[in-house]
Protein backbone atom coordinates (compact mmCIF):
# COMPACT_ATOMS: atom_id res chain seq x y z
CA UNK A 1 0.00 0.00 0.00
CA UNK A 2 1.37 3.31 -1.01
CA UNK A 3 1.13 6.04 1.34
CA UNK A 4 -0.58 4.33 3.99
CA UNK A 5 -0.33 6.72 6.43
CA UNK A 6 -3.18 8.55 5.00
CA UNK A 7 -5.82 5.77 4.41
CA UNK A 8 -8.82 6.31 6.11
CA UNK A 9 -9.75 5.37 9.59
CA UNK A 10 -12.11 2.84 8.35
CA UNK A 11 -9.98 0.99 5.85
CA UNK A 12 -7.36 0.84 8.80
CA UNK A 13 -10.04 -0.86 11.19
CA UNK A 14 -10.53 -3.35 8.26
CA UNK A 15 -7.04 -4.02 7.95
CA UNK A 16 -6.29 -4.14 12.14
CA UNK A 17 -9.68 -6.52 12.20
CA UNK A 18 -8.18 -8.44 9.05
CA UNK A 19 -5.04 -9.25 10.64
CA UNK A 20 -6.26 -9.83 14.09
CA UNK A 21 -9.25 -12.51 13.64
CA UNK A 22 -7.52 -13.94 10.41
CA UNK A 23 -10.67 -13.30 8.65
CA UNK A 24 -12.12 -10.33 5.70
CA UNK A 25 -15.68 -9.15 5.80
CA UNK A 26 -16.37 -7.71 2.16
CA UNK A 27 -19.94 -6.03 2.29
CA UNK A 28 -21.02 -3.86 -0.09
CA UNK A 29 -24.27 -2.99 -1.87
CA UNK A 30 -26.54 -6.01 0.28
CA UNK A 31 -23.86 -8.36 -0.38
CA UNK A 32 -21.63 -9.53 2.08
CA UNK A 33 -19.04 -12.38 1.96
CA UNK A 34 -16.12 -13.36 4.19
CA UNK A 35 -13.30 -15.52 3.57
CA UNK A 36 -10.39 -16.37 5.50
CA UNK A 37 -7.48 -13.68 5.04
CA UNK A 38 -3.54 -14.42 5.82
CA UNK A 39 -1.11 -11.74 4.48
CA UNK A 40 1.88 -9.48 4.75
CA UNK A 41 1.27 -5.88 5.01
CA UNK A 42 4.09 -3.92 2.89
CA UNK A 43 3.42 -0.75 2.73
CA UNK A 44 5.29 3.19 2.03
CA UNK A 45 4.50 6.68 3.70
CA UNK A 46 6.24 9.87 4.17
CA UNK A 47 6.68 10.89 7.72
CA UNK A 48 6.96 14.07 6.95
CA UNK A 49 2.84 13.86 5.73
CA UNK A 50 1.69 12.60 8.73
CA UNK A 51 2.05 9.72 11.17
CA UNK A 52 0.65 5.87 11.32
CA UNK A 53 -1.99 5.42 13.83
CA UNK A 54 0.24 3.22 16.70
CA UNK A 55 -2.32 0.42 15.98
CA UNK A 56 -1.26 0.14 12.77
CA UNK A 57 2.09 0.86 13.11
CA UNK A 58 2.63 -2.05 15.23
CA UNK A 59 1.77 -4.22 12.72
CA UNK A 60 4.52 -3.19 10.26
CA UNK A 61 7.14 -5.98 11.56
CA UNK A 62 10.60 -4.31 9.75
CA UNK A 63 10.98 -1.07 8.84
CA UNK A 64 13.83 0.68 6.22
CA UNK A 65 14.55 4.18 5.27
CA UNK A 66 14.46 4.37 1.95
CA UNK A 67 17.09 7.90 0.88
CA UNK A 68 18.41 9.20 -2.64
CA UNK A 69 21.20 7.93 -3.49
CA UNK A 70 24.21 10.20 -2.67
CA UNK A 71 27.27 8.65 -5.05
CA UNK A 72 27.55 10.37 -8.23
CA UNK A 73 28.54 7.24 -9.78
CA UNK A 74 25.57 5.31 -8.26
CA UNK A 75 23.37 7.31 -9.74
CA UNK A 76 24.56 7.49 -13.58
CA UNK A 77 24.83 3.58 -12.98
CA UNK A 78 20.94 3.74 -12.05
CA UNK A 79 20.31 6.15 -15.15
CA UNK A 80 22.03 3.66 -17.42
CA UNK A 81 20.56 0.71 -16.43
CA UNK A 82 17.41 2.35 -17.05
CA UNK A 83 18.85 2.95 -20.41
CA UNK A 84 19.12 -0.37 -21.40
CA UNK A 85 16.02 -1.40 -20.15
CA UNK A 86 14.34 0.98 -22.23
CA UNK A 87 16.26 -0.66 -25.14
CA UNK A 88 16.18 -4.06 -24.63
CA UNK A 89 13.83 -5.44 -21.90
CA UNK A 90 14.74 -8.85 -22.82
CA UNK A 91 18.40 -8.46 -22.66
CA UNK A 92 18.69 -6.83 -20.05
CA UNK A 93 16.66 -9.13 -17.59
CA UNK A 94 18.76 -11.99 -19.62
CA UNK A 95 21.89 -10.23 -18.66
CA UNK A 96 20.67 -10.24 -14.83
CA UNK A 97 19.61 -13.80 -15.03
CA UNK A 98 22.32 -15.75 -13.51
CA UNK A 99 22.58 -12.77 -10.81
CA UNK A 100 19.00 -13.35 -9.91
CA UNK A 101 18.96 -16.85 -10.02
CA UNK A 102 21.99 -16.84 -7.49
CA UNK A 103 19.72 -14.78 -5.02
CA UNK A 104 16.80 -16.37 -5.52
CA UNK A 105 18.87 -19.46 -4.98
CA UNK A 106 20.20 -18.22 -1.67
CA UNK A 107 16.71 -17.15 -0.38
CA UNK A 108 15.29 -20.82 -0.97
CA UNK A 109 18.00 -22.23 0.86
CA UNK A 110 17.55 -19.90 3.64
CA UNK A 111 13.66 -20.42 3.84
CA UNK A 112 14.97 -24.10 4.45
CA UNK A 113 17.22 -23.31 6.89
CA UNK A 114 14.97 -20.92 9.37
CA UNK A 115 13.00 -23.60 10.87
CA UNK A 116 16.55 -25.43 12.24
CA UNK A 117 18.52 -22.01 13.48
CA UNK A 118 18.56 -21.50 17.13
CA UNK A 119 18.79 -18.65 19.39
CA UNK A 120 20.18 -18.96 23.18
CA UNK A 121 18.72 -17.62 26.20
CA UNK A 122 21.89 -15.24 26.28
CA UNK A 123 20.53 -13.81 22.75
CA UNK A 124 17.20 -13.82 23.92
CA UNK A 125 17.84 -12.17 27.11
CA UNK A 126 19.58 -9.20 25.32
CA UNK A 127 16.94 -8.41 22.99
CA UNK A 128 14.46 -7.73 26.15
CA UNK A 129 16.97 -5.71 27.65
CA UNK A 130 17.32 -3.24 24.28
CA UNK A 131 13.67 -3.35 24.15
CA UNK A 132 13.45 -2.27 27.23
CA UNK A 133 16.28 0.21 27.42
CA UNK A 134 14.39 1.56 24.02
CA UNK A 135 11.34 2.50 25.68
CA UNK A 136 9.42 -0.11 23.40
CA UNK A 137 6.05 -0.91 24.09
CA UNK A 138 4.41 -4.38 24.28
CA UNK A 139 6.01 -7.64 23.37
CA UNK A 140 5.81 -7.64 19.67
CA UNK A 141 8.98 -5.95 19.04
CA UNK A 142 10.86 -8.95 20.84
CA UNK A 143 9.48 -11.26 18.78
CA UNK A 144 9.82 -9.54 15.49
CA UNK A 145 13.72 -9.29 16.19
CA UNK A 146 14.14 -12.65 17.42
CA UNK A 147 12.92 -14.10 14.13
CA UNK A 148 14.61 -11.56 11.71
CA UNK A 149 17.73 -12.41 13.81
CA UNK A 150 17.37 -16.36 12.37
CA UNK A 151 16.38 -15.03 9.52
CA UNK A 152 19.58 -13.54 9.03
CA UNK A 153 21.53 -16.18 10.00
CA UNK A 154 20.02 -18.59 8.03
CA UNK A 155 20.65 -15.85 5.19
CA UNK A 156 23.67 -15.68 5.68
CA UNK A 157 24.42 -19.61 5.96
CA UNK A 158 24.63 -20.25 9.83
CA UNK A 159 22.40 -22.69 12.32
CA UNK A 160 22.97 -20.04 15.09
CA UNK A 161 22.36 -16.57 16.01
CA UNK A 162 25.07 -14.42 16.77
CA UNK A 163 25.44 -10.65 18.15
CA UNK A 164 25.64 -9.11 14.79
CA UNK A 165 21.99 -10.51 13.62
CA UNK A 166 20.82 -9.13 16.35
CA UNK A 167 21.96 -5.83 15.57
CA UNK A 168 21.30 -5.99 12.13
CA UNK A 169 17.40 -7.01 13.46
CA UNK A 170 17.46 -4.20 16.10
CA UNK A 171 18.15 -2.11 12.96
CA UNK A 172 14.76 -3.05 11.10
CA UNK A 173 12.24 -3.87 14.09
CA UNK A 174 12.82 -1.33 16.52
CA UNK A 175 13.01 2.65 14.69
CA UNK A 176 9.59 3.02 14.42
CA UNK A 177 8.44 1.05 17.33
CA UNK A 178 10.32 3.67 19.60
CA UNK A 179 8.38 6.27 21.82
CA UNK A 180 8.94 9.86 19.76
CA UNK A 181 7.25 13.14 19.13
CA UNK A 182 5.00 14.11 16.50
CA UNK A 183 7.58 14.13 12.88
CA UNK A 184 11.14 13.18 14.72
CA UNK A 185 13.13 11.34 12.85
CA UNK A 186 13.18 7.35 13.68
CA UNK A 187 16.54 5.60 14.57
CA UNK A 188 17.74 3.76 17.36
CA UNK A 189 20.81 5.14 19.63
CA UNK A 190 23.87 3.38 18.40
CA UNK A 191 25.15 3.88 21.88
CA UNK A 192 22.39 2.14 23.53
CA UNK A 193 22.87 -1.10 21.05
CA UNK A 194 26.07 -1.03 21.51
CA UNK A 195 26.04 -1.03 25.33
CA UNK A 196 23.81 -3.70 25.42
CA UNK A 197 24.80 -5.72 22.52
CA UNK A 198 28.73 -5.17 22.53
CA UNK A 199 30.69 -5.03 19.67
CA UNK A 200 31.75 -8.65 19.77
CA UNK A 201 30.26 -10.99 17.15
Amino acid sequence: MDEVNLLDDHIVDALLDAAAMGVNTVEREGVSFTHPARFVLVGTMNPEEGELRPQLLDRFGLCVEVTGIAEPEDRVEVVKRLMAFEADPEAFMAAHAAEEKALGAKLAAARERVPRVTIDDAELAAIARLSIALGVDGHRADLVMMRAAKALAALSGRDAVIRDDLRRAAGLALPHRMRRKPFEAVGVDPEIVTSILGNAA
